[in-house]
């Protein structure tokens, strides 16, 4: 049996460790580990000239040093030699806490390969300590065995079908004068497509459900373009939904982690707000449906 809230938690994980980058990644895992080990996580900020001394967060019990990328940003290069750096220096000043050290990304894709050597070259030369790398996917395993009242906490109440049917013009106002603010990079006709979008996308069931369940409220969204005061406002965000869209499809995501970035990008810095989740969807829905977001489906040859 689907466990679709835990599906729902699963989109928002995948939204924010797509788009989060430097620190911001870094405060996101720390909250993560923060939940999962209460008393037990330390997160390490930089203190002064002395740094953080080569530490993220420290897991007091196990003895584990993490240190956080977000590898995407850099060359392969840079990033051996920062693992090489960051490695040494946190043996020298975690010398007698340190049993394990824990490289953890958010690089979906995967790591180069000399990455992967070096962090085995790490765990043959360094026998008495346990070294691992954390991808995405064990991050999220880990986040989301956390009880549901923690993942509501952390990332909203998933809308149920009421929470549409009770959705008001308000909330919606607001998402879509949110991403208005952010302006586009390039102003091309954004032009209505089929139906069949959905399909020919190959998106997850869990994205089907919450696209038709935002359609409920998509008059909602017609109706605030059509009384704006600015007649070419619905374009504006459509370009700027689109710009994002692209950026995300060029970074090489799949189509259901474009969505949910999307979702997170659309839902701005508001968290735990189930009516404003909703108002979220409702627009891209409506977005999804007439916009130039996600492929065209494929016409049949006549």
């Amino acid at each position: 049996m689907r466990d679709v809230e835990l599906e729902w938690f699963g989109l928002k994980f995948q939204g924010a460790a797509h788009t989060k980058r430097g620190t911001a990644f870094q405060d996101f895992f720390a909250d993560i580990m923060e939940a999962v080990h209460p008393g037990d996580f330390e997160r390490v900020r930089a203190y002064g000239n002395k740094g953080d001394l080569k530490c993220d967060g420290f897991l007091r019990s196990q003895g584990i040093v993490f240190q956080v990328y977000a590898p995407r940003q850099m060359k392969e290069a840079p990033l051996l030699k920062k693992i090489r750096v960051d490695f040494d220096a946190a043996k020298t000043h975690w010398k007698n806490e340190m049993r394990g050290w824990t490289f953890v990304h958010n690089d979906f894709e995967g790591l180069p390969p000399d990455v992967v050597k070096k962090m085995e070259a790490l765990q043959k030369n360094h026998g008495s300590l346990l070294i691992e790398t954390w991808g995405c996917d064990r991050v999220q395993h880990t986040c989301l065995a956390l009880p549901r009242a923690k993942l509501i906490l952390m990332f909203g109440r998933p809308p149920a079908r009421q929470d549409f049917e009770q959705l008001t013009f308000e909330p919606i106002a607001k998402v879509l004068t949110a991403i208005h603010g952010q302006a586009p990079q390039s102003l091309d006709t954004i032009e209505p497509v089929s139906a069949l979008k959905l399909e020919a996308n190959a998106l997850g069931v869990t994205v089907a459900d919450y696209l038709r369940l935002g359609r409920q409220r998509e008059h909602l969204v017609q109706k605030y373009f059509e009384k704006h005061p600015n007649p070419s406002f619905g374009d504006e965000v459509a370009m700027v939904f689109r710009d994002e869209y692209l950026h995300l499809k060029a970074d090489g995501l799949s189509p259901d982690d474009i969505f949910a970035s999307l979702q997170d990008f659309a839902g701005g810095t508001t968290r735990g707000d189930v009516e404003h989740e909703a108002a979220v969807l409702a627009v891209m829905s409506y977005l999804f449906e007439r916009c130039d977001i996600f492929e065209p489906p494929v016409e049949a040859a006549p």
